[in-house]
């Protein structure tokens, strides 16, 4: 079955890509999928037209178990090494209430308290994450960040593109 909806995923990826991982991603699998002009970045950073933005995938380990999960600890450590960026892309939201809550679950979702500290430092002009799927609110500021919910694949059957 995740085949099949990766099949389905990386068809509509367009090209070039920078990509990263959700919490429910196989990252063994992904190579099976990717095209050549697809790049997976995940606790590093990556600069374009001058545009220095740093990548983060996977979730928080939950109840969930899910196959990409990290600890704290190995989620602070991939996002204190970024340094500062100018647009951070991770999977998961900062811990504030109104990106993690799911209006459609009516739970709030893991968020982490790491990704608030690094904005608060690093005021990146953007934050793009995903994770919860029915946000209660899909973009809010933290500070000078700009964060914004991307939404999920499944939902959408568009990815977000940002034209650099």
């Amino acid at each position: 079955m995740i085949r099949k909806q990766y099949e389905v995923l990386f068809k509509a990826m367009p090209t070039p890509a920078l990509l990263t991982y959700g919490n429910v991603d196989v990252p063994a699998l992904w190579p099976e999928f990717l095209k050549p002009e697809h790049q997976v970045v995940d606790g590093a950073t990556v600069t374009i037209n001058g545009i220095r933005m740093g990548f983060v995938g996977g979730g928080l380990a939950s109840p969930m178990r899910t196959p990409y999960e990290l600890t704290e600890e190995q989620y602070v450590e991939k996002i204190q090494a970024l340094g500062p960026v100018d647009v951070l892309f991770t999977h998961i939201p900062p811990a504030v209430p109104q990106l993690t809550y799911d209006t459609v679950a009516r739970r709030f979702e893991t968020g982490s308290q790491a990704t608030l500290d690094y904005l608060n430092e690093f005021t990146p002009a953007y934050h793009f994450f995903g994770h919860v799927h029915q946000p209660l609110r899909a973009r809010a500021r933290v500070g000078k960040t700009e964060c914004l919910n991307v939404g999920h694949f499944h939902g959408r059957k568009l990815p977000f593109v940002i034209d650099l």
